[in-house]
């Protein structure tokens, strides 16, 4: 069985945006008339409620719709942090990574991340920061373990 192709990767660091292009292009769908399942962490879905009026806002965990349709297009947010997310054909996904995997230890076989470059053909996003970010840097350094640093304010995902 074949890995489907997804639509569109994104591994960046936290505060580039990744939340804000996911809902701008769910909104591109939404006006075409397309149905869109927006999944996201249950303390988030009132807030993408009211920014995709007319998507479904699934909470991770939570049940799947009933009535699914064929067509309709998905959209992960921070998908490395999610439990249920998984690859579906020309789906959108974005996260800050979770982890650092180590090459020859996690393959695609058992990390989704891992799989979802494979599934959009070895590529991914990765956005910097739209404005100044020199103190919050600094800090964050003080703060988090290097690994941490790593993932969280680079986004990098390998060791």
């Amino acid at each position: 069985m074949s890995t489907p192709q997804i639509a569109y990767l994104d591994i960046s660091p936290r505060q580039t945006g990744k939340t804000e292009r996911l809902i701008q292009r769910a909104k591109t769908f939404l006006e075409e008339g397309r149905r869109v399942y927006f999944v996201t962490f249950e303390g988030l879905v009132e807030d993408m409620g009211r920014r995709l009026p007319g998507a479904l806002i699934l909470k991770d965990g939570g049940d799947l719709p009933s009535d699914e349709h064929e067509d309709a297009v998905w959209f992960y947010d921070e998908f490395d942090w999610l439990d249920t997310a998984q690859i579906r054909r020309n789906a959108f996904y974005a996260t800050t990574p979770k982890r650092l995997r180590e090459a020859g230890i996690d393959t695609s076989e058992n990390d989704l991340l891992l799989r979802l470059i494979e599934a959009h053909g070895g590529r991914h996003c990765r956005y910097t920061w739209p404005f100044d970010m020199a103190e919050t840097l600094k800090e964050a350094r003080t703060i988090c373990s290097p690994e941490e640093f790593r993932m969280w304010y680079l986004g990098e995902f390998l060791k």
